[in-house]
């Protein structure tokens, strides 16, 4: 029973850990694509805006990761997932008009504009999972010292 609610709660946590970056690499990759469409509503789409997004997104999530390797697999499989998200992102312009793809081209023309995104996302994501682990552990440091003061 205890092996059972362990895998669970590991899988879970893998779950949650690779959530939060896979939106953020399909938001900037559906931004990098189509910037008036998103937001921040601009002319051409801010490499600084999408690394700020892809960082800060591999932080939160890896600091809801139970380890290092954990935090490390859920960045890696957040790029596939982040992809597949930005092919749904990008239905909403296509099917409302405002772009002119048709339904079977997009996963097509999604995953050749996103390619600069895609390369960006992999070594931010990684970064930002030890990054976050690091800030993790700080934090649960600083609590369990607090906790042996009182």
């Amino acid at each position: 029973m205890n092996d059972g609610s362990t895998l669970l709660r590991r899988i879970v946590n893998f779950l949650i850990g690779t959530s939060v970056p896979s939106v953020a690499v399909g938001y900037a990759t559906f931004y990098s694509i189509f910037p008036s469409e998103s937001f921040p509503v601009t002319s051409d789409a801010s490499v600084a805006w999408i690394l700020l997004v892809l960082l800060f997104s591999s932080i939160i999530g890896a600091m809801g990761g139970e380890d290092l390797r954990m935090a490390l697999l859920a960045s890696f499989a957040a790029i596939p997932v982040g992809l597949l998200i930005a092919v749904l992102f990008t239905f909403a312009p296509a099917f409302s008009g405002t772009y002119l793809l048709e339904p079977s081209a997009v996963p097509f023309f999604v995953a050749h504009n996103a390619v600069f995104v895609l390369a960006l996302a992999f070594p931010i994501n990684l970064f930002g999972a030890v990054l976050g682990q690091v800030v993790r552990d700080r934090i649960r440091l600083d609590l369990g010292t607090r906790r042996l003061a009182r």
